[in-house]
């Protein structure tokens, strides 16, 4: 197995529990390498080169692809390098299975409670990037896996989405959380724990895996930053609209 972004939220947590269930795994990073683990090789990879992937694919020859690895403002990581990736995967002599991890952002918010059938709109770069390398994964990887996730987290790391709030809190600085943002937020080991049920039967299509509840980021994020173990006296609600 391949796991792209091998040191992020998601695919640090998925390397682990791949190599638990008899994977050998390959993590690929770029500046941070993922911690030593058994069965776990890391492979320093810049997703934005073409002749990086091809080498790495060919000396790997994976039977599954895992493509975790994002930006949030840079559409050469988010887009293009999966255009890249797809394409490399293609060239093997046999294609591996795919997943490509998406988002909730691609949609636009009005309605709420999104399920496969709902037309994606987003309104954000990022949601357009995303929804952009999801047709063409669609397209290109006939039996791929698009799963589209919400907000990860666990009670042992400081999630991306919080980053700005812990910085603030440190600084003594006032930072807000939306009240009226509604996500479904996950547990990455669950997260992790059913991409893997999935790669082992194959499952293709489309797929919406996130938290069973519907949450706002205000209710959300004070309480996993208490969680945490972080004060929230300088952290108040707000609106997307202010």
């Amino acid at each position: 197995m391949l796991i792209t972004g091998g040191s992020g939220f998601l695919g640090s947590v998925m390397a682990r529990k791949a190599a638990d269930a008899d994977y050998d795994v390959w993590a690929t990073y770029l500046r941070i390498s993922p911690p030593e683990a058994e069965r776990i090789r890391r492979e320093r990879l810049d997703i934005r080169s073409e002749s990086e992937i091809a080498d790495l694919l060919n000396r790997v020859n994976p039977q599954v692809v895992i493509h975790t690895a994002y930006s949030q403002n840079d559409r050469e990581v988010t887009f293009a390098a999966t255009a890249r990736l797809v394409s490399c995967c293609r060239m093997l002599k046999e294609t591996p299975y795919f997943i490509f991890i998406s988002t909730d952002l691609v949609f636009e918010g009005k309605k709420g409670r999104y399920t496969e059938n709902d037309p994606p709109v987003p309104v954000m770069d990022y949601g357009r990037d995303k929804l952009d390398a999801e047709r063409l994964v669609a397209e290109q990887m006939p039996g791929a896996l698009i799963a589209r996730s919400s907000l990860f987290y666990d009670l042992e790391r400081v999630p991306s989405h919080l980053r700005f709030a812990v910085d603030a809190i440190r600084e003594g600085r006032e930072c807000v959380l939306f009240k009226d943002e509604y996500r479904s937020p996950v547990l990455v080991g669950e997260l992790a724990g059913a991409l893997l049920r999935l790669a082992e039967i194959r499952h293709g299509g489309l797929l919406h895996l996130a938290g069973a509840d519907r949450v706002n980021r205000w209710w959300f994020g004070l309480r996993l930053l208490r969680a945490l173990g972080f004060p929230t006296r300088t952290v108040r609600a707000g609106s997307v609209k202010e």
